[in-house]
């Protein structure tokens, strides 16, 4: 299938966004799925807005029970995971299990599938996007987040089992709060000439400076020492989040770093040092967020008030 013949194939399923602009990742063995489209799962974003922003991306729409996300065909993991969450669903008793293993979208083209086994030696987590812990109120709901669709490669300790564990316990206590809360989260990647991104006290309305480090291997693809097309390692992830009764939107974007080392304080007020606005995040993410949220300029440019306490 061609790249026209696959874009006209996902316009008529309702899909705004470019399937492959800048790369043909698929070829012409991949027919989207019911799936695919997102007007299948609309109820899980329609009061934020799904996300836009530039087209020149090879990547694929995946709606999941309680998640939805878009698949960056090209670094093999999602370029955001728009999760609703609610009071009930994060307040189950459920527990991850600690046998449980990543499995490949179905829903993306063979060719973009991250596999299990490219973790394996490369001292980084398969770190979830939407967190387990996020659906504890049903065991089948968790084991979906288990799929490599909603997983990129995250330092583990010090950061995936460390602050950012800790940051989305915290969101879910501002769930259970607040009632209801949307979160989107993602990775944040060096440019295609291997710049780092730079947020500084200047272009930053929350006053921060965020310094980012290259990662060690751009890729990683399991023990093999050589990566054509691997899982790309991203700088730093990102997290935005927005209480649709309050109508405030928050952002956090943090290194991907062991960060023992410069944490000497607790994680609430470690965390003001990654606050920024949802403007930055657009800036290196690439996309535009909630869009169809009410007095969307001042929550997305200005450094609104944190919703943390």
């Amino acid at each position: 299938m061609s790249k026209l013949t696959r874009g006209l194939g996902l316009a008529l399923l309702g899909l705004t966004l470019c399937q492959s602009a800048r790369a043909d990742i698929c070829g012409e063995g991949f027919e989207p799925k019911p799936e695919n489209n997102p007007q299948a799962c609309r109820a899980l974003w329609e009061k934020i807005g799904l996300p836009t922003g530039d087209d020149d991306i090879d990547a694929t729409i995946v709606c999941h029970t309680r998640f939805v996300l878009l698949h960056n065909n090209e670094t093999k993991t999602p370029a955001w995971v728009i999760e609703p969450l609610n009071k009930k669903q994060v307040s189950g008793t459920n527990t991850r299990p600690d046998s449980k293993k990543f499995s490949q979208e179905k829903s993306v083209c063979p060719p973009a599938k991250a596999r299990d086994e490219d973790y394996t030696n490369s001292k980084m987590d398969r770190g979830h996007q939407a967190a387990s812990a996020d659906f504890s109120s049903s065991g089948p709901l968790m084991d979906e987040t288990f799929v490599l669709s909603n997983a990129v490669p995250q330092k583990g300790l010090g950061f995936n089992r460390g602050i950012w564990k800790e940051f989305e316990a915290l969101v879910r206590k501002l769930t259970k709060d607040r009632g209801e809360l949307y979160v989107i989260t993602g990775p944040i990647y060096a440019d295609s000439d291997g710049n780092i991104p730079e947020i500084t006290k200047t272009n930053n309305a929350c006053k921060t400076e965020i310094k980012f480090e290259a990662p060690k291997r751009p890729e990683i693809c399991g023990a093999a020492t050589r990566c054509d097309a691997g899982v790309a390692v991203p700088v730093g992830l990102f997290k935005i989040f927005y209480d649709p009764s309050m109508k405030r939107a928050n952002a956090y974007v943090l290194p991907n770093i062991d960060h023992r080392p410069f944490e000497d304080t607790k994680a609430l007020e470690y965390l003001k040092r990654f606050r920024t606005t949802v403007k930055v995040v657009e800036r290196f993410a690439g996309f535009q967020f909630l869009p169809d949220i009410p007095g969307r300029r001042a929550q997305i440019e200005e450094c609104v008030g944190t919703m943390f306490h």
